[in-house]
């Protein structure tokens, strides 16, 4: 009879709340919401944080606030939302690095999984493998030649435990390539050094390097995705040679754990119409990403499985932070 009390308790207590929940998501936002990228202005994440809040300030009548907060591979930022009030005003936009630090850094203040709620993907895509134009290497076969003679090629990265670091490590070991890693403080630096033809490639999302491919400085060689890519339809996807390899970039709002199912549910709702828009759609496709939109279970399950093959590669290379 207790137990048929108490049950019949927590459901009367559920049914009081449900209605207060809905109403604090229909009334969010009522201030300023900030994005926080965990990296350098002008890289992917930011490039999709300030679009995302070009068409959401509109939607909520709020101003969209993208805050930079690099550091330590993404881990400084994701830290700060971590300890963020859980109300749905400060979101952070993840990337790979989320699922990449468990494993590189061993005293994070924070937990990918336990301490984030996952609100939406925002985009996704495979890096493409590029060189300079103007470089030694033409072709994937003169790629795939080279990379077999150690000290032959120098891959750049935005750093160390960055996507673009372990795309190249996980190339190495599968491929049983010798290619040696040059990591840099961002990606801007790293295209640089690129574009100079002062490294030979580089693993790097397609939405940093499309304007360099579009004005003929840099050459794609390959995608990382398990087949050709939409974005760039004539080239080879790296599986094709090298079956399983498979690197995804993406991109998604996750929110402090504990914020209210509902406001999850509303931006969740909101950025998958704004990704749906034709002009954001054409912004996409001009980067070369994929919109994402699908319900916030599907980011969550993600960050889940990218987690123990991210921690995978990095022990395999013995990867250290800096």
């Amino acid at each position: 009879m207790k137990k048929t009390a108490h049950l019949l308790a927590l459901f009367l207590s559920a049914c009081a709340l449900a209605p207060a929940a809905a109403a604090q998501a229909q009334g969010y936002p009522e201030k300023s919401v900030t994005i926080l990228v965990p990296y350098a202005a002008g890289g992917g994440a930011d490039i999709l944080a300030r679009l995302l809040g070009q068409k959401l300030g509109p939607v909520w009548g709020q101003s969209v606030v993208v805050e930079n907060r690099a550091g330590a591979g993404g881990s400084v930022g994701s830290a700060h939302a971590a300890r963020a009030t859980p109300d749905g005003y400060t979101l952070l936009m993840a990337s790979p690095s989320h699922t990449i630090n468990g494993a590189l850094y061993k005293n994070l203040s924070f937990d990918a999984v336990k301490d984030f709620d996952p609100v939406v993907l925002v985009a996704s895509g495979p890096l493409a493998l590029v060189v300079p134009a103007q470089g030694s290497i033409q072709t994937l076969d003169d790629f795939v030649k080279q990379v077999q003679e150690p000290g032959a090629i120098n891959f750049a990265s935005a750093g160390v435990g960055s996507s673009p670091h372990l795309a190249g490590e996980l190339f190495n070991q599968m491929a049983h390539a010798k290619m040696t890693h040059v990591p840099y403080k961002g990606t801007a630096p790293a295209l640089t050094d690129l574009l100079a033809n002062r490294v030979q490639v580089m693993f790097a999302p397609v939405p940093t390097v499309m304007p360099h491919l579009k004005s003929g400085a840099l050459k794609v060689l390959a995608v990382t995705s398990l087949e050709p890519f939409a974005a760039l339809p004539d080239v080879p996807a790296l599986a094709q040679r090298f079956p399983g390899y498979e690197v995804l970039q993406w991109w998604g709002l996750v929110a402090p754990a504990g914020t209210p199912p509902a406001v999850v549910g509303k931006v969740n709702a909101d950025v998958a119409a704004a990704l749906r828009s034709p002009d954001v759609q054409e912004r996409l496709a001009a980067l070369g990403a994929d919109a994402g939109g699908q319900p916030a279970s599907h980011l969550g399950d993600l960050i889940k499985e990218e987690i123990p093959k991210w921690a995978d590669v990095v022990k395999a290379a013995n990867v250290q932070p800096e």
